[in-house]
Parts: structure tokens; sequence; C-alpha cells
């Protein structure tokens, strides 16, 4: 089978088609013909050297990807070929302490999903869930480390309620978007972050009732509180990290609870302890996606009422133009691989 495969981390060109094996099913593994790989920051760190943990070489990243069943391990029981399926980025054991009492996502034996970068993967059972014929597989593959994480996000971390402040970092990106649209779903008045002006149109079109434009470095705590009568925002859905932390800090109400996503460069955030308990502040870390949270956004999505946005869909041999693209922040939306 072709896949993207890479001997090294660094630029984007490390990533080289290749012929490889299809890889063998394991007992509680399903064996996916991939319909549709997203192309996440994720991908991005772990290629040019910013995320080191599992690393390993020769790789084949991916871990957004939806297809369908072509066989299955002999232990799995609840799916069957020809099954459309997506996954969530991680797989677990399903057994120990965390995962029996939903924290799943905190698996001591968590291990990132990867391949989707290939005609062909293998994924563990209880990584997938199955997606109508409504829902494509363009729009699937992004559902567990987007959709299902942002619904997270709002909903069950930072419990948004109707008529609270939601300040949304990284906005246009993969995580961004859905944050967006579920915030508002859930009565919250939205302000995006995004660096480009350009994107502004965008952003108001796919849900945002503000945007603020704030290229690298500027603080843009003055406009966010403006835009909320001088109190900030309830919450904070920080999908960046360090480079937006103390103007989103700055932009939180008192009380408010700030919701840590991304993290996307390596450098740590100072802060004076008094700040936090003089405004009461929560802080409060996301930490992906559960299961049970990505059946829930594949329902919003065959509903209609989330809609996630594919910026650019390309051949599997144009992985390293699409990582250019998803690095240089070009994009509203995901960019898609189709293998």
């Amino acid at each position: 089978m072709r896949a993207a495969v890479m001997h090294e981390q660094g630029a984007p060109s490390v990533l080289r088609i290749e012929e490889v094996p299809v890889p063998e099913c394991r007992p509680n593994e399903v064996l996916l013909k991939v319909g549709a790989c997203g192309v996440s920051y994720h991908d991005v760190v772990e290629r040019n050297g910013t995320y080191q943990r599992g690393v390993h070489f020769p790789m084949i990243i991916g871990n957004e990807v939806a297809g369908t069943v072509v066989t299955t391990g002999g232990l799995v029981t609840t799916l069957k070929a020809g099954d459309r399926v997506c996954c969530k980025p991680f797989q677990v054991c399903g057994m120990c302490r965390r995962c029996r009492n939903g924290m799943e996502t905190a698996c001591t034996k968590r291990r990132g999903v990867r391949g989707g970068y290939a005609e062909f993967v293998t994924i563990t059972e209880e990584a997938l869930v199955r997606i109508p014929d409504s829902v494509s597989f363009e729009q699937a593959c992004m559902l567990g480390a987007s959709t299902g994480v942002a619904l997270n996000a709002v909903r069950d971390v930072a419990k948004v309620q109707i008529g609270e402040n939601v300040l949304v970092t990284g906005a246009s990106g993969g995580l961004g978007i859905p944050t967006i649209e579920i915030a508002r779903a859930a009565g919250a008045t939205v302000i995006a972050v995004t660096r480009v002006a350009s994107k502004r149109d965008s952003l108001l079109e796919i849900g945002a009732h503000h945007v603020v434009v704030a290229p690298d470095g500027k603080d843009f705590s003055e406009e966010v509180k403006a835009l909320t009568n001088g109190d900030g925002v309830e919450v904070v859905v920080d999908n960046v990290g360090s480079r937006v932390f103390t103007p989103s800090f700055r932009s939180l109400a008192v009380g408010g609870r700030y919701a840590f996503v991304g993290q996307l460069f390596r450098e740590d955030i100072s802060i004076n302890p008094a700040r936090i308990f003089f405004k009461r502040a929560h802080f409060i870390g996301v930490g992906s996606v559960r299961r049970d949270q990505l059946e829930d956004a594949v329902k919003l999505v065959a509903a209609g009422t989330i809609h996630p946005r594919v910026a650019k869909v390309l051949p599997l041999e144009s992985a390293a133009e699409a990582h250019a693209m998803v690095e240089a922040g070009e994009v509203v939306g995901r960019v898609v691989l189709r293998p």
C-alpha cells in the first residue's frame, strides 16, 4: 500500500510516499480502508520535532481517520466489514481504574492513533465509532480530534451556560471552528480571536458574534473587555497556549473558567499566583475526547447542528504541501488527505 512515511523529524519534505506492507490486524483491532485523514496541528508538531512522545522511525503519522472496515480481529464484536467509522485520536485499555471511572483520556496504557497517512490502517475496536451515510469521510475524520474535543471543552469541562461570554483562541483552526459552533449552540456570546484579518468574515459566518484580530504578541484584552462592558469573559477556551495566555487571562472575568485545550509551542507560561486568587479564576485541562463524547459529536453533525469545515482536500501524495499550509496558518478549517 502507499503511505507517507517519516524517517526523521524536520520540514514537510520529510514526508515521503513509499510502498509499505498492509498492517496486520491483531485480535482486538480493525483493519480500515482509509477514506480520509485530517491534517491536524498535532501532526505538524509531531513532524517538525516539537512533539517527541512515542516518536520512532520509520513512522506513519495521522490520527484523524475515517474509513471503511475491511476485516476485524477475532475478539472484535461490535463492528463488521463494510461499517463506516471514525476514531478517537488515542486507544485505551478499557480496564484500568481511569477507564472505568470516565477518565479514559488519562488511561495508564493510553497510546496515540497513528498511521492515517496511508491507504490502510489498523485501530483498536474501542477507539472507533460508527458514522451514518449522511456524514462524509472528509467531515468524519476530524470529529475525534476536533469536534469531540470542542464538545468536551465547552459542554463538559467549562460547562458553558446560556448568556455567558466565551473567548475562543485559535478560532480559525480545526478546534476553534467547532468550539465556536458548540458555544453558540449552548447560548453563549462567542468572541473569536484570530491572527489574520482576512479570516474575520469566515469566522462571523461560522457563528462568532465578534472577531478580534490579534497578530502574535498583541494584547487583545482591552478589546475583549470593551465587548463585554468591561467585565471580561466567563470562559476562555484556549486552543493555542503559551503565546496567547497573558492576554487571554487578562480577558477573563472574575470567577471565570480558563479551559486549556492546546499548546502549540514549547514556551512555558509565567503568572503570579496572586493574580489567580484575586480573580477567583479556575484553571482546567480538557484532555482530549471520550468515546461517548465522540458519539455525541457524530449525532450533532448528522443533525446539522455542527458543520465540520473542510478547507481543502488533497491526495496522499500532497502530504508535505498540506503540512506547509497548516503550519503557515493559511486555511480556515481542516486540510484533509484522501488516499
